[in-house]
């Protein structure tokens, strides 16, 4: 006579083999690796004190470093929003609130490679004073950094 266990009894076998165990973890890690393709934005000093006359230079680099040459990069102020320089499909752009850096700002893009941009301002104000944004834009993902410029 055979001892058979009753129908509830019986242990559970797992409908997958060890070998699709292991395409699930492998789908798991590259949606994990996916997902940490994102990146943050970090300015060189988040307050920048420069004399009035001189020059200022602000940065702003992407973490982990990459290549931000097909991203939408710039800066704008941000009291009125105004758009400063905007770099998008490899063609730099002044924005509507370059009028008050003509001829005294210089957007640096040649460490786009490296994720980093740059804007000079020469010969600064009373009125350069405030908050700079920077910002990178890849598909959805948006990051921005914020430079806080005060003259003496």
């Amino acid at each position: 006579m055979v001892n058979e266990m009753p129908e509830d009894r019986r242990v559970m076998e797992p409908a997958f083999s060890s070998l699709s165990g292991y395409f699930v973890a492998i789908l798991l890690l590259q949606i994990t690796v996916l997902t940490s393709e994102q990146f943050t934005v970090s300015s060189s000093r988040s307050h920048h004190v420069v004399m009035v006359g001189s020059q200022a230079e602000l940065s702003c680099q992407l973490s982990p470093p990459q290549n931000a040459q097909l991203m939408q990069v710039g800066w704008f102020r941000d009291r009125h929003s105004q758009m400063i320089y905007l770099y998008e499909d490899g063609e730099e752009h002044s924005g509507e609130g370059i009028q008050n850096y003509m001829n005294r700002t210089v957007f640096l893009k040649d460490a786009l490679e490296g994720g980093k941009i740059t804007l000079q301002i020469y010969n600064v104000t009373v009125f350069d004073g405030g908050q700079y944004h920077c910002f990178f834009k890849d598909g959805h993902t948006y990051e921005e950094g914020i430079v806080d410029l005060r003259e003496l």
